[in-house]
């Protein structure tokens, strides 16, 4: 009996030994595995290192892509009628080529000459002398009975129906002497604005309040992100406008006092054996939570690599750690000059005014000078290293700080906009280098301010034929914008988001271009190109209905052209010095 108790007591205690063993065996093969990748990766940055030890190959950047100088007006084309009568028969534009987003588009912007690492500097436009016209305040054309596109895609706006001012001429005949008995109706309404309803008529109180608490939602974000909260170890870090927190391991890791192989070498091992995972998790952190494109994770890089370092060679033998890691091509030089590193990172599209050199057919830029010279490089690439940085935009980023409000309203006082402009996004967008005009005209709109913008203008174009709703929008483009070229405002090239036309004081033809293609795709639905003429960029549109004016054909298309700087043109007015110059056509 003895026997069988103990024989039942072993068999009971084995059982949840061998569920050990089993355990054990698990964790053991999860940390091999572990183990195995980590090794991977110590590898890849070893074999890495030791190919940074071997002399540099001596190479020279190309000079700065630089667009051909094309001075703009220096002051916008005012349409004259009696110089340009709108029965002036049309003509078809005479097309030199047609460039689409994948082209490298370099005859359209001034060139590009810079003179320090953040700043761009163009080469001043040569005015050309335009004759005064005289200014006429017209601005819209007679109306056509087209078919209207505009109230099918927004049921919800059909109010606006009775805004429709085609009422107007019916009181004009003899109806309008036998409503004089509606004076005395017209007497009680005065006192009822003079009384309560004096106080809801005021728009600006109920506009008011909306403008008021909106920063407040867009100041929420403060809560949208564990970067920015302050945490242990952490150091603060200006991230366009935005106070975020990052990981301070790796603060003081490396002071790189030479810029030869084996001190750039031993610089980076000594980042490969810090504890850079959490940076690297901070850089994921904030491109996932502000809905960064890699332009926005380069500027993420760049801004942590310089609160870490203490040095230039340091930041740059930083950034480019930090950037293979995160998978991105960047690749360190060496002046032949003098004692400095630089940072070389492939793009996928055209940046100008940055020297680089050519790879697997990719550009290499160097975002941070402007010089071209000869330099020294490691021929080997991280294995961790496989994608360019885009610049294009798929989503708008996620910067909310620093709301200011603006009002646009055009020369006729009958449209008018006001919108909320974040500034921490004006500095993101600010701080991109000069790319093809495609990264501008196809980039998304903050949906804030496109609510704002389209809400406002969608209830005056509901209901309107093609031409009347264009024209509506092209007025407002027109006279609801002032006027300036980039050399005057700012010293240099810099085309406009849509969102930036809201925010500067001015814009240009091209930046215009971009706002009226953007409202008239949003609003009416239709496709617009975008025509490039010797020193000149305004846009044409494919109209449903037949539509008379100055036109092109693209693709068997007809477009109507639509200048939103020939100001008080209708729509299918071309300037007059360019009716017969060839044009080339962009189309994103």
């Amino acid at each position: 009996m003895k026997r069988l108790v103990i024989l039942a007591v072993t068999a009971l205690a084995s059982i949840p030994l061998s569920a050990q063993v089993v355990t054990d065996d698990f964790d053991k093969f999860i940390q091999e595995e572990n183990a195995s990748f980590d090794k991977f990766i110590d590898d890849a940055n070893k074999e890495f290192i030791e190919f940074l030890r071997h002399p540099w190959k001596k190479a020279e950047a190309k000079k700065p892509v630089e667009r051909h100088t094309k001075p703009e007006p220096p002051k916008p084309v005012i349409y004259d009628e009696q110089k340009h009568p709108e029965d002036t028969p049309p003509v078809e534009l005479t097309i030199k080529d047609i460039l689409n987003q994948t082209t490298i588009e370099g005859q359209q912007r001034p060139t590009v000459e810079v003179k320090n690492v953040d700043q761009l500097t163009f080469d001043k436009p040569t005015p050309k002398p335009q004759p005064k016209p005289t200014p006429k305040p017209t601005v819209i054309v007679a109306k056509q009975n087209t078919p209207t596109i505009i109230g099918g895609n927004t049921p919800k706006v059909e109010p606006a129906k009775p805004q429709a001012t085609p009422v107007k001429p019916q009181p004009v005949a003899p109806k309008a002497e036998p409503t004089t008995p509606a004076k005395p109706q017209a007497t009680p309404v005065k006192p009822q604005p003079v009384a309560p309803k004096a106080e809801p008529t005021t728009p600006a109180k109920p506009q008011a309040t909306p403008v008021k608490p909106q920063p407040k939602p867009k100041a929420k974000p403060a809560m949208q992100s564990s970067l920015q909260k302050e945490f242990y170890p952490s150091v603060a870090i200006n991230y366009c406008n935005t106070k975020l927190y990052i990981d301070a391991s790796m603060k003081g890791v490396i002071n790189i006092t030479s810029s030869q192989e084996c001190a750039v070498a031993d610089g980076y091992e000594a980042l490969c054996r810090s504890n850079y995972k959490p940076l690297i998790a901070n850089c994921q952190q904030a491109q996932k939570d502000f809905r960064l494109n890699d332009w926005g994770v380069f500027l993420f890089v760049k801004t942590a690599a310089e609160a870490l370092c203490n040095d230039e060679n340091s930041c740059i033998v930083m950034q480019q750690f930090l950037l293979n890691e995160l998978g991105y091509r960047a690749k360190m030089a060496r002046r032949g000059d003098r004692n400095q590193l630089l940072l070389f990172v492939a793009t996928d599209c055209m940046v100008y005014g940055h020297p680089y050199f050519t790879k697997e057919g990719l550009n290499y830029y160097n975002i941070n000078g402007t010089e071209a010279c000869t330099f020294y490089m490691c021929n080997q690439d991280s294995k961790k290293a496989k994608t360019p940085v885009a610049m294009r935009l798929n989503n708008v980023p996620a910067l909310n700080s620093g709301v200011v409000s603006r009002l646009r309203t055009n020369k006729a006082g009958n449209v008018s906009v006001s919108v909320n402009v974040s500034k921490s996004l004006m500095d993101f967008y600010a701080s991109m280098p000069q790319c093809d005009y495609g990264v501008y005209a196809k980039a998304p709109v903050a949906g804030s301010l496109a609510q704002e913008v389209l809400g406002t203008l969608r209830p005056l174009v509901q209901g309107k034929s093609e031409v009347d709703a264009a024209n509506l929008l092209l007025n407002f483009v027109q006279t609801g914008f002032k006027y300036a070229t980039d050399e005057e405002q700012f010293g240099f090239e810099k085309p406009f988001f849509v969102e930036e036309l809201f925010y500067y004081p001015a814009c240009d033809c091209e930046d215009r271009s971009v706002l009226f293609g953007w409202l008239v795709r949003e609003l009416l639905g239709l496709d617009v190109v975008y025509l490039d003429y010797p020193n000149h960029i305004a846009t044409a549109v494919q109209f449903k209905g037949d539509v008379k004016g100055d036109f092109l054909t693209v693709d068997g298309k007809r477009y109507t052209v639509c200048d939103p700087t020939y100001i008080g043109a209708s729509i299918g007015m071309t300037m007059p010095n360019l009716r017969s110059a060839g044009v080339s056509i962009l189309r994103y």
